[in-house]
């Protein structure tokens, strides 16, 4: 029952979380061009998308919440293996919205909420209504300033590392699992509360965030659609948990070429999934366990190069005392140092169609028996998408594979532009499990799912 939770956080799923557009597709507006703020240094979610690093904001009329975009999105997810029903059912509306407090100034704001029907699954565990329940994220909610060659950011937002879609140094912002396989990226990051602040020169730059109360991982509950066992589930054991809270601090430099640019980067970070450690026998036949978020330190590197009609992205990540799980509760924790890399490799084969190949691979060293781990664990994916009738369809591949256990997560999703501002959005994830009772996808193995959402943008 416990053996899924005795492995790391599996990676694997992060891949997949990577590819995957069926809870958040409002990002995707295929035909339409972006609306583009006055300022280049405000465009984008991260300091890494300025295009402008040593200009002010020029000052512009603020006009409340005019300049505020919404979409509001309603989807259907259907499990089509047995037993066959709903299991996602909801509506969300999302606003988007900047304003400019003075001249080197801005608020920015991103949050959602969502609304989840009856037959949704996430419904089924909420103790005050069985009917709906309400959900409300808050992506953005920080000042913004740019002073000279200075920038700062305070307040709630995601911090993005790495450049690969398989990143092995994307460990700063945690993530909500519960629909691990079908929520975008973008949509399954918490926001947390720091202070970042970047130093723009010409072709580089330098960028600090101190995380002064770290957020974790969010898990699927019981009696939800994809839930897998905790020790919290099982009578043996008791739960203690540590609210002991270690400060996070990182640094990123990055350098800029015509067509290469690299980052080195350095973090004190703690882990964002839980270990368990034994602490006792409790006096009533249960084993207490502590349930802890251990630090650790990172070190890496980053870097992409562009070819005619080719970009390469690598990363290399050295983790100091990384917490690994041995094969049973009761067993002493391990602290492991280990060696992680990420390549991939995208392919433009004409202007409508991208092909893209990728791989990550970690290495635990001074291994031991007892880890419930191996030493070596390689994930391939495999991708493309195809853009049809002038951009107003498009059809997007991906393939995920894990060497460990040979399992396979394959989505297919197609995306059509109505009209400018109503996107119709269908897709399937469907799960391959070599073994249905063990492995990264012995939770999942008979739950692959056919969606489709409507999102209209105003």
């Amino acid at each position: 029952m416990l053996g899924v939770f005795l492995e790391r956080r599996p990676d694997f799923l992060l891949i997949a979380n990577k590819q995957s557009d069926e809870g958040d597709i409002e990002e995707t507006k295929l035909g339409m061009e972006e609306v583009e703020d006055v300022e280049d240094f405000f465009n984008g979610d991260d300091f890494d998308e300025t295009i402008g690093r040593d200009i002010q904001v020029t000052e512009k009329e603020n006009r409340s919440f005019e300049d505020a975009r919404f979409s509001l999105n309603h989807l259907l997810g259907y499990r089509f293996q047995a037993p066959e029903k709903i299991v996602c059912h909801r509506t969300s509306l999302r606003m988007e919205w900047n304003s400019d407090i003075s001249e080197n100034l801005r608020f920015q704001f991103d949050g959602k909420g969502v609304l989840h029907y009856a037959d949704d699954h996430l419904t089924r565990v909420q103790a005050h209504s069985q009917e709906y329940f309400g959900d409300f994220t808050m992506r953005k909610f920080y000042l913004q300033g740019s002073f000279g060659k200075w920038a700062f950011k305070v307040g709630r937002q995601v911090v993005i590392w790495g450049e690969s879609d398989s990143s092995v140094l994307d460990d700063v912002s945690p993530q909500d699992l519960r629909e691990i396989y079908f929520t975008s990226l973008e949509d399954s990051r918490i926001a947390q509360n720091l202070v970042r602040i970047t130093y723009f020169r010409p072709q580089s730059e330098w960028d600090l965030f101190v995380n002064p109360d770290p957020q974790t991982n969010k898990y699927p509950q019981a009696e939800t659609e994809y839930h897998f066992p905790f020790p919290e589930d099982d009578p043996d054991y008791q739960i203690q948990e540590n609210s002991n809270v270690n400060t996070e601090i990182g640094l990123r430099f990055k350098k800029y070429y015509e067509s290469i640019d690299y980052a080195f980067f350095l973090a004190s970070l703690k882990e964002n999934q839980p270990s368990y450690f034994v602490v006792s026998g409790t006096g009533n036949d249960k084993i207490e366990l502590e349930k802890k978020y251990p630090p650790y330190f990172l070190i890496g590197m980053a870097g992409n190069i562009i070819f005619p009609n080719t970009m390469v992205k690598a990363e290399l990540a050295y983790k100091f005392n990384q917490t690994f799980a041995a094969k049973t509760l009761t067993e002493p924790v391990y602290q492991k140092n280990t060696v992680k890399t990420a390549w991939d490799f995208e392919y433009l084969i004409h202007h409508n169609a991208k092909l893209v190949i990728g791989l990550k691979h970690q290495h635990i060293l001074e291994w031991e028996e007892n880890l419930n781990e191996s030493k070596n664990n390689t994930e391939f994916f495999l991708g493309g998408n195809h853009l049809f009738f002038y951009q107003t369809l498009e059809l997007d591949y991906f393939l995920n594979h894990n060497q460990k256990n040979q399992d396979s997560v394959h989505r297919l999703k197609l995306f059509y532009l109505i009209r400018d501002d109503l996107k119709l959005v269908i897709s399937t994830v469907y799960f391959d499990p070599s073994d249905s009772s063990s492995g990264h996808l012995a939770y999942y193995g008979n739950k692959s799912r056919l969606s489709a959402g409507i999102i209209y943008y105003f």
